[in-house]
């Protein structure tokens, strides 16, 4: 009796344990628009998008992973809202939520852009299941709308803040992207029938280490900026405005001890509260600003080695802010060299864009351009006060 009971205990736990095996996978269901869809890639790919490429990477490191693409070319959110439970009904372990490009297409308002991303990755937790958010990738200079991405900045700052309140994981393509020089040459697929801007294959592997890092508890992405105030682009400014920047970070969190920040080139001495996770610097002006407000966010996390970030991450223009026509940018009285590397740190820049500059904008067409460059050489070496 008990060797027939032996064999039949040893087949139940040979089931068992296979069942454990295959209840260790872990169903990845990306969804998206056609960024995630994987519209621009490399044709001869039998799969396109960051999806396949993510599963490659989970597997190769040794995770049982399938990632589902579930992205649909041109969906908006309000779109993907009308789909999301169909989706969630096939089942799965984590939502990977990208979606806001064509919302930005529309001029949907950004609140409710955010609404309903919040809404989907929250009817993604009531089932159980983990849902990361991502940002956003830069749109192309050649985009029809928000070619300076303004406006895309401010969603991605504000999808930070939104995941980063309701406790989940942020995937930040916007920064990964933005730190990669000459992305827009080297990841990005050249059509001029695309007028938002997609990866092409390079980019999709871009995309795809970007969220394996993530998933795997790998810290590549520095402190990013939340919401700034004033933000980037912001005109009519008063002149004694406080200037707010929320900062955080998603892997090892925020080295406190070396987060500044940097207005019109000088280190200020600005309020740091927070912590490591979600901090917030305050820069109350001992006096009132003047022209175009230059704000950069100098700042590493705690990561080994860190993570740093060292740029500009916003410009606005004080109220009676604007070029005098004259060429003396740096209103020291005189049009020379200062002047000259000024406008030439601008040029090329349109307003709205974070290089733009409103005093070197000379004929105020909006733009930086030669123009620009003409007027100030044919008043070069005046005094401001002399008739050009």
């Amino acid at each position: 009796m008990s060797g027939l009971v032996r064999p039949a205990w040893v087949f139940v736990c040979a089931l068992l344990l296979l069942a454990g095996a295959v209840s260790a996978q872990t169903r990845y269901v990306a969804f998206g628009d056609s960024i995630t869809a994987g519209v621009g890639d490399d044709p001869d790919r039998p799969e396109a998008g960051y999806p396949p490429r993510l599963e490659d990477l989970l597997n190769e490191a040794g995770h049982d992973a399938v990632v589902i693409n579930q992205g649909v070319g041109g969906e908006k959110t309000d779109e993907g809202m009308s789909r999301i439970d169909s989706v969630l009904d096939e089942g799965g372990d984590v939502l990977l939520l990208m979606e806001g490009s064509n919302d930005l297409s529309r001029f949907y308002s950004i609140e409710t852009t955010l609404f309903n991303l919040d809404a989907m990755a929250s009817r993604a937790e009531s089932r159980g299941w983990t849902a990361v958010q991502a940002t956003v990738i830069p749109r192309i200079p050649s985009a029809r709308v928000d070619p300076e991405n303004i406006s895309n900045q401010k969603l991605n700052q504000r999808i930070r803040e939104q995941a980063g309140t309701a406790g989940r994981d942020v995937v930040d393509n916007f920064e990964v992207f933005l730190a990669t020089p000459h992305r827009f040459e080297t990841h990005y697929l050249i059509d001029p029938e695309d007028h938002v801007g997609h990866p092409n294959a390079l980019g999709y592997d871009l995309m795809a280490a970007t969220f394996f890092d993530v998933l795997t508890g790998v810290d590549s992405v520095p402190p990013v900026p939340g919401p700034i105030n004033p933000s980037n682009g912001a005109v009519e400014i008063s002149p004694g405005a406080t200037v707010r920047v929320d900062v955080w970070d998603f892997g090892e969190g925020i080295d406190l001890s070396s987060t500044s920040l940097v207005i019109n080139g000088v280190e200020v001495n600005a309020e740091l509260t927070g912590g490591e996770r979600q901090a917030q610097l305050l820069y109350r002006p001992p006096r009132p600003l003047q022209g175009t407000v230059s704000v950069e966010l100098h700042s590493q996390d705690l990561a080994t080695p860190p993570n740093a970030t060292d740029r500009e991450i916003a410009s606005f223009d004080i109220v009676g802010a604007g070029s005098d026509g004259f060429g003396d940018i740096d209103g020291d009285g005189r049009v020379d060299g200062l002047d000259l590397v000024m406008l030439a740190r601008a040029f090329g820049a349109a307003r709205g864009n974070s290089r733009y500059v409103r005093d070197a904008d000379l004929d105020a067409s909006g733009t930086v351009d030669g123009q620009d460059l003409a007027i100030l050489a044919s008043n070069f070496g005046q005094m401001a006060s002399a008739e050009p």
